[in-house]
This record gives C-alpha cells, sequence and structure tokens, in this order.
C-alpha cells in the first residue's frame, strides 16, 4: 500500500452502493482471477426463496476458513460481486502477510505498535500483555499518517489447525474490506468495524439497562431503494422491523429482523427470524445493507451451504421461543424514530467519507485507525484488514465485549431520553 492515502477518489452511486467504478466493470475484473482465489463457482441463490431479492454464494472448497461466502445486492451483478469479494477478502487474510516480526509491545513502544490490551483478547488472556513475545506486521495507522505495527493474529484468518499462532487474540473478519481501490475497500472495512461497534453498544443498552429500541417510522423512510426492498419483503408477507443503532460517533447504523408472518406458506411455513445490519455515511445505504444482509442471512439458513452454521444453530432458528424473544424484544419498542433525522451525510469522494470518520474517531478520544495492506501481486484486487484499537466487537458467544468503551458509553447516556437521534458532527439529541 502507498504511505499515504490518495485523498482524490470520486465516486458513484450504484443502486445501494457507492463505488469507483460501475458493476460490470468490477464484475469484468472479477472474473478473470476467480480461480486465481480458488473460487470455482459463484452460485445464485435468490430463488430459493419467495423474496426475490438477489443474493449469491462463492464457493472456495480450498478455503482456510469459511468455503461459502455469501452476498447480496438489488442486482444479480452487485451480489455477484458482494460474494466474491467477500470470498476475495478472506482469501486474503488466509495468508500471513509478509515481513513478520517477532517482538514484545515493550520493545517496540507505544509509538510503533498497538497496544494488545486494546484489542480482541481470547476468554482468559491477561490484559497486560507488553512483556509477551508476539508476531507484528506492519501497518499505516491513518491519523498520524506513521508505520505502526500490530498483531499477526489479528489481521490474518487461517484457521487451519497447524497456522501458526500467538493464541491471545480473537480471530475475526471484522475489519476485512475489498474495493476498486484501496480507498473504496478501507471505507467499506471502516464502517464494518463501526457497525459491530454500534451492534455491541445497542446490546449493551437493551441488556444493561433495559433500553427500548429506536424503532424506525417506516413511513419517514424516502429513499427509492429501500422502498423497493421494503416492498419485495411486504409482497412476500414477511414483516419488517428497523431500528438505528445510535452510538457517539455519528455514522448511520441500522439494524433490522425479517419474519414470517404466522400462517405464511411461501415455503411452507414459517422458518424463523433473521437479523441484517448496515453502516455508512450515507442513511440510505447504511439502512440498504441492513436490509438486504437480513435477506441474505435468511438464504444462507435456506440453502444449507453455510459450513460454519450446524444441527444446533438450525435447530434454535426454527424454534417459536426464537421468534418470541425477538418478538418481544421489538415489542419494547416505540415507533417513532424519523429516518430523516438520523443524520449522516452524502458526498461524491470517498477521501470526504474517510476524512469525516476519521475526525469523528479522533473527536471521541480514538487516536489509531490501522490499516494493513492485504493485497497480493498478481491477485490485482485492493483487500485491506481495518484495526481501530478500542471499539468493540462481538465475542465468540456472539455477546457484547465487557469493557471500558462500554462502561463509557453507557455512563454517557441519558437514561431520561427514549430516542436519540445522531446529528451529523457525531453529537447526540434527544
Amino acid at each position: 500500500m502507498k504511505d499515504t492515502l490518495a485523498l482524490t477518489t470520486t465516486k458513484r452511486s450504484f443502486q445501494g452502493t457507492h463505488r469507483t467504478a460501475d458493476p460490470a466493470e468490477t464484475w469484468a475484473r472479477i472474473v478473470p482471477i476467480l480461480p486465481d482465489v480458488g473460487i470455482t463457482r459463484v452460485a445464485d441463490v435468490t430463488g430459493l426463496d419467495g423474496i426475490g431479492i438477489p443474493v449469491c454464494n462463492a464457493i472456495r472448497p480450498n478455503a482456510r476458513s469459511l468455503s461459502v461466502s455469501q452476498g447480496k445486492g438489488v442486482t444479480l451483478t452487485h451480489a455477484r460481486i458482494s460474494a466474491a469479494m467477500e470470498a476475495i477478502e478472506l482469501f486474503h487474510a488466509e495468508r500471513t502477510p509478509q515481513h513478520v516480526e517477532e517482538a514484545t509491545y515493550h520493545n517496540l513502544g507505544a509509538a510503533h505498535a498497538v497496544d494488545p490490551a486494546r484489542l480482541s483478547l481470547l476468554p482468559g488472556q491477561q490484559q497486560s500483555l507488553g512483556q509477551r513475545p508476539l508476531s507484528w506486521v506492519r501497518g499505516r495507522d491513518l491519523i498520524a499518517d506513521c508505520p505502526v505495527r500490530v498483531p499477526r493474529d489479528v489481521v490474518t484468518c487461517d484457521l487451519r489447525t497447524d497456522a501458526p499462532t500467538d493464541g491471545v487474540f480473537m480471530t475475526s473478519s471484522n475489519g476485512l474490506g475489498a474495493g476498486n481501490t484501496v480507498e473504496e475497500a478501507t471505507l467499506h472495512a471502516l464502517c464494518e468495524v463501526i457497525e459491530r461497534d454500534a451492534t455491541c453498544l445497542h446490546q449493551a443498552l437493551s441488556e444493561r439497562i433495559g433500553h427500548e429500541p429506536a424503532l424506525i417510522d417506516r413511513t419517514t423512510i424516502d429513499d427509492p431503494l429501500c422502498l423497493w426492498l421494503m416492498d419485495r419483503i411486504e409482497r412476500a408477507e414477511i414483516d419488517l422491523h428497523i431500528w438505528a443503532q445510535f452510538s457517539d460517533l455519528g455514522v448511520p447504523s441500522f439494524g433490522c429482523s425479517i419474519s414470517d408472518r404466522p400462517g405464511s406458506r411461501i415455503l411452507g411455513g414459517p422458518i424463523g427470524t433473521f437479523q441484517g445490519y448496515g453502516c455508512h455515511p450515507d442513511p440510505g445505504v447504511a439502512l440498504s445493507r441492513a436490509i438486504t444482509e437480513a435477506v441474505q442471512s435468511r438464504l444462507t439458513y435456506i440453502s444449507g451451504a453455510r459450513d460454519d452454521l450446524f444441527r444446533d444453530d438450525y435447530a434454535s432458528i426454527q424454534t417459536a421461543r426464537n421468534r418470541r424473544g425477538w418478538l418481544a424484544w421489538l415489542e419494547r419498542g416505540t415507533v417513532a424514530t424519523d429516518f430523516r433525522e438520523v443524520g449522516g451525510w452524502a458526498c461524491d469522494d470517498i477521501a470526504v467519507d474517510l476524512g469525516r470518520i476519521l475526525a469523528l474517531l479522533v473527536r471521541h478520544g480514538f487516536d489509531q485507525v490501522v490499516v494493513v495492506d492485504l493485497g497480493i501481486t498478481g491477485i490485482g484486487i485492493p483487500v485491506v484488514k481495518v484495526v481501530v484499537p478500542g471499539l468493540v466487537e462481538p465475542t465468540i458467544d456472539n455477546k457484547a465485549a465487557p469493557g471500558a468503551r462500554i462502561d463509557r458509553f453507557l455512563a454517557g447516556w441519558n437514561l431520561s431520553a427514549r430516542h436519540r437521534v445522531v446529528s451529523q458532527n457525531g453529537g447526540a439529541r434527544p
């Protein structure tokens, strides 16, 4: 990766995505390298469900992590690209970057490395890791604009039993991003990291202080694509609930759930409740991502192709208890949040998006945003891993990770505010 990001990337809007190239151009660029990244086929599974929103699977039989990656979009081309890019991200993350070095955090120094105690640790790991030898790879801190080292295990997704590991950090695909350019990949990855953080904060609000969901008033949604997606779900006789996932950062983030109505016969009977999440500076893009991800989650279950879902997972999704639990939580909320007041911004330059998000992170006390270049010579698709020390992500058991970030957020939450609207500058107003 270049020493600094070239902040000159103009983007265009393509039906729910902001990209630097037309989807047809991107797909034409991907097809020739599919064999190089181990993808044997990209399967259209849309027709297995009755909703009609495109979903595809990308198959990598010799993967070192997941062998089936999912993708979604408004058109079949969008879904193919989404699935292929997910698989391409994992292919790169399964391979250890060059220039791995062994050292302790104490020897490297805070100016040259990420503090391992601020990252997602495996259960039982000690917080004091300064004197423990770790494997490090090179990244670049976008805030300080300087090289910085990050633990290898935070970057890689090689799940083979004999893969090298320090046995300290949680392995996660959170923060992986691929795109037409490094900047595009970085924005995609950074939005994912912020989305996971917002999801954890929202979960903590519900679990610890009983905060009711801030359900979106669907009559206020004015984004044409989101309206089309909602119409497809309605026509399939599926209930859709949407909520805002407010955090202190001010980047729009949404969650949604879809579930068959009682008595639905679209697939022979109700099959469960499924969730989706999305984050992006443009609230329309963020919401469309959440809706399409929920549809993708449902088709992942229907297709049975995901290799990290087991019998118990399928059984739990089908239970009436699962549905009742979600409905009970949703019924606690009041449909009072205006989609048009969620905030965010729209612009035509990825550089502006990145700059604003970095400014929001700095404003809220985050001092490092590290980008690790995972690009492989000969593949030609930019892939990065973004690490933001201090932001939280779900733990192995899919719970909101405890820690200072969540504690500070809850302490600052105004319990008297029934709903909050996050403004464009990252503040929050009742």
